[in-house]
């Protein structure tokens, strides 16, 4: 009984350690808020408008957060959303790009796309980069 009294204890200091903001429970997805580019502008201006937005929204959820592009008579919108997880953010599987966010990255080795993304279009932010890359090679560019 002790052991077991112990183990729960345990388990829940590490788990409030590494928790996430108030609100974001781990694998249960937030939506944060949408965003929705103006009229004529690219889509490469639209995520770097939104990127400091993006990135402050990662830091207080504490965790990655993404969202997929979609466009409509010129216009795109993204709804970003998290998982409540620090490396990854469920993206659905579609051939529409993606916007990823990693606010909580502390070192610049994690200014990259990981294997699973790399397989559609997308854009990474960072706190020290946007990149774009077009899921078919794996030289992503800088979005200014």
């Amino acid at each position: 009984m002790r052991a077991l009294l112990t183990t729960a204890l345990s388990a829940a200091l590490f788990t409030s350690a590494c928790s996430t903001a108030p609100g974001v429970i781990h694998g249960r997805t937030v939506d944060l808020h949408q965003e929705a580019s103006a009229a004529g502008e690219s889509l490469d201006a639209f995520v770097v408008r939104i990127a400091k937005q993006a990135l402050e929204a990662s830091k207080a959820a504490r965790a990655t957060v993404c969202g997929q592009i979609e466009e409509d008579a010129g216009v795109f919108t993204v709804q970003l959303k998290t998982d409540g997880y620090v490396s990854d953010c469920g993206l659905p599987k579609s051939a529409q790009p993606y916007l990823l966010v990693n606010g909580t990255a502390t070192d610049a080795r994690e200014n990259h796309f990981s294997q699973v993304n790399w397989q559609r279009p997308g854009y990474l932010i960072t706190p020290w980069s946007v990149k774009y890359q077009d899921g078919a090679n794996k030289r992503p560019r800088i979005v200014r």
